[in-house]
């Protein structure tokens, strides 16, 4: 038995505050009203994200991208204590891709420009009572000052700045000083969380990253020589061996650093080592394997990289895809003249080696400011930062936080690896909103704007056609939306060809100016779809099996409120689970789910009993690579009967005329189709084509039963 499911009004919608109504007129129980004193915030139970009031003027910081870091965190977070009681203060730092005052101008509030953010603290100032001194030592230090200025309602500075904040004409006190008060980042959630977590809303928790890479020099690499590299496109571990080289040339030092890339990065799927053995003069000196304790203390510089822990079907790895990389540094004995290491690796793998360490490594962190941290102040939330699946400490403190959250809680930001940091969340019953640059949260919380839901296509008559249908993937991510798919849906491709745009639901709550937008200037050929995997982005075979009914329960309100009855779905395992199948059908009574895949073969399979068609996606980056895969899936197709491929569009690196160039190249046979008129073909093919063993639908070759899918691990998100 599920709780009764949240309705949002549309009086809320189209007027000045949000209202969370409930068929039969109780509210849902999850979550309490918004604390009294917290004047311009409307949360009720029940509404996953807060409603701030509507602005009236704003002041329009036009800040330079190269700004001093500790001047952006002072005057974001006023931003976040001015804009609690009513947004006043809007930031854009450098250059938006959509443009700088495109949001702003489509609000019709007024507002006044300043490109000087001192005009702007100096001005609103005085409504913060005080400034919480940070550490630059310890970067984690700049989220417990946030913690502790949403509470205290101030603002945190540098050391330096504060100097310059005791003095006139500001005279602000110290409500805090932070310093010496940590000796690591960890240290500093810990005592966060102890500390000050129960003085926080535990309605959203808050993943924003205070620190960034140390800026890494040209030369950083200049004295590493490559060793192995692999040029075949290989992504299925097909090559994984055992490979041994002689490094005897970088013998005459006390130390050796191995760097590994992706030899191809253009194509999302780089080289993975499981095992390393070095071997001085015949001896063993140094063993160890992805994830151990070990090869952790063994690293150099992450980079970036990737790590995937041991499961039940392989081994430990850690991958560096794209432009990411990894370092050891690995103590050689001295005097030792000739060195062999052994590398149990695959995939695309481009291996370096040197004897002088690297200047730089990007572990190295300093002091960095996210535009999120706004949200954190005015709703007097816990930003904390954590290594999600590279520090089994650091892993089990977010383990943690998240169970002491009520199920079905959000979490904004993002993880130091995305996979092990869905599962962590998902685990606990936390679901995920990538926001961490999701700029003017405060204001876009107030933006008053039309929200209508969508309405469905007629399906064309069904034909012996090979139908497509094209996803334009990443809509979960809010700041995406903010962003890159405002860029995308400018382009002038777009309306030529059928394709679906995945947008996160809570955009009616988090940023109803922008789906509104979408919805409003949306051609025929346009669908919002939902992104993975519903209200938010989390993994179905995770999630607590006896609470995802009521979740997607909950989910519904927002899906009614926009009209979505597709879904863009993930998780960490091939095919989607049964139960997680059956708790769709029944909540949501979705038209169907395409399934991030990025396989090569897309399939088509009917599960929940007949009810929910779900198909995996083929996709690519490159465009030319996406056309070859469609005409490999279309190689059987003889005309007899329908044939359906689904297709994800990597957001970042295709537009809408590269869809429309990949139809361009397609024979009359091909058809692209909304996803609505897609599973509605997919849905009458089935009834049609029925077979008593098994009722295949008519899909690529190499397809597999309904409920069964062929294994193809997806690549980690640009």
């Amino acid at each position: 038995m599920t709780a009764s499911v949240p309705r949002i009004s549309r009086r809320g919608l189209l007027g000045t505050v949000p209202v969370l109504a409930v068929a039969g007129g109780v509210l849902s129980p999850r979550g309490t009203a918004w604390a009294a004193g917290s004047e311009g915030i409307s949360w009720p139970a029940g509404q996953e994200l807060p409603t701030f009031a509507g602005p009236e003027r704003l002041d329009a910081l036009f800040m330079a991208g190269d700004t001093p870091t500790d001047v952006q965190l002072l005057v974001t977070t006023l931003q976040g204590l001015v804009n609690r009681k009513r947004p006043e203060i809007y930031i854009i730092k450098g250059e938006a891709g959509e443009g700088r005052k495109t949001w702003l101008d489509d609000s019709k509030v007024p507002y006044r420009e300043f490109t000087d953010p001192w005009k702007v603290i100096r001005k609103h100032l005085d409504r913060a009572k005080g400034v919480v001194i940070y550490d630059p030592a310890v970067v984690e230090s700049i989220n417990v000052a946030t913690t502790l200025a949403g509470l205290k309602d101030a603002v945190i500075a540098s050391p330096e700045l504060a100097e310059k904040l005791a003095a006139e004409p500001f005279e602000m006190r110290v409500v805090d000083d932070l310093r010496g008060r940590f000796s690591s980042n960890i240290e500093a959630t810990a005592w966060q969380f102890d500390n000050l977590w129960p003085q926080t809303s535990h309605r959203v928790v808050l993943g924003i990253n205070p620190g960034q890479s140390a800026p890494i020099p040209p030369d950083n690499w200049n004295d590493f020589a490559e060793v192995a590299r692999e040029d075949r496109p290989i992504r299925d571990g097909s090559n994984r061996l055992v490979y041994e080289f002689d490094l005897s040339a970088f013998a005459g030092g006390d130390k050796l650093y191995l760097r590994f890339q992706d030899s191809q990065p253009s194509d999302g799927w780089g080289g993975a080592l499981h095992e390393l053995t070095l071997t001085a003069d015949g001896e063993p000196v140094a063993n160890f394997v992805a994830g151990d304790e070990t090869e952790r203390a063994s690293l150099f510089d992450r980079g970036g990289a990737g790590f995937k822990p041991q499961t039940d079907d392989g081994d430990s790895h850690r991958f560096a895809d794209g432009t990411t990389y990894f370092i050891y540094e690995l103590t050689v004995p001295a005097g030792a003249q000739t060195i062999s290491v052994a590398l149990d690796m695959f995939n695309q793998f481009l291996v370096s080696a040197s004897k002088t360490a690297p200047a730089v490594s990007s572990d190295d962190r300093i002091p960095a400011s996210q535009q999120l941290r706004d949200y954190a102040v005015a709703l007097k939330a816990m930003p904390f930062w954590l290594g999600s699946n590279d520090s089994p400490e650091e892993a089990e403190l977010m383990s943690r936080i998240f169970s002491s959250c009520e199920r079905g809680t959000p979490y904004l930001g993002w993880f130091s690896g995305e996979f092990a940091g869905v599962k962590l969340a998902s685990a606990e019953g936390v679901y995920v909103l990538a926001a961490d640059f999701l700029e003017n949260s405060t204001v876009h919380g107030g933006f008053r704007a039309p929200v209508e839901p969508q309405v469905a296509a007629d399906a064309p008559a069904l034909e012996n056609k090979v139908y497509l249908t094209f996803t334009f993937a990443e809509g979960d991510n809010v700041q995406y939306c903010q962003h890159r798919m405002r860029v995308l849906w400018d382009d002038a491709g777009r309306g030529s060809v059928p394709m679906n745009w995945s947008v996160s639901p809570l955009l009616v709550d988090v940023a109803p100016l922008i789906v509104s937008h979408y919805l409003r200037t949306a051609t025929p050929n346009d669908l919002l779809v939902a992104g993975p995997s519903g209200a938010g982005y989390f993994y179905p075979s995770f999630w607590p099996q006896d609470h995802l009914p009521e979740f997607l329960g909950q989910n519904k309100a927002y899906f009614d409120a926009l009209g979505l009855h597709m879904i863009y779905a993930l998780d960490d395992i091939p095919v989607l689970e049964e139960a997680s199948a059956n708790a769709y059908a029944d909540q949501l009574g979705l038209d169907g789910i395409v399934f991030a895949m990025w396989a090569e073969r897309s399939e088509t399979t009917i599960m929940a009993d007949g009810r929910l068609p779900v198909s995996n996606q083929i996709a690519h980056t490159d465009r030319a690579e996406v056309l070859r895969r469609i005409r490999v899936n279309a190689e059987a197709f003889d005309g007899s009967k329908p044939l359906f491929i689904a297709v994800a569009v990597a957001a970042w690196d295709q537009t809408p005329s590269d869809v429309a160039w990949i139809m361009d190249q397609l024979g009359e046979e091909f058809v692209a189709v909304r996803g609505d008129e897609y599973f509605s073909l997919v849905r009458e093919a089935y009834d049609q084509n029925a077979i008593a063993s098994g009722r295949r639908l008519p899909t690529a070759p190499g397809t597999s039963t309904p409920g069964t899918s062929t294994p193809s691990p997806a690549p980690p998100s640009p």
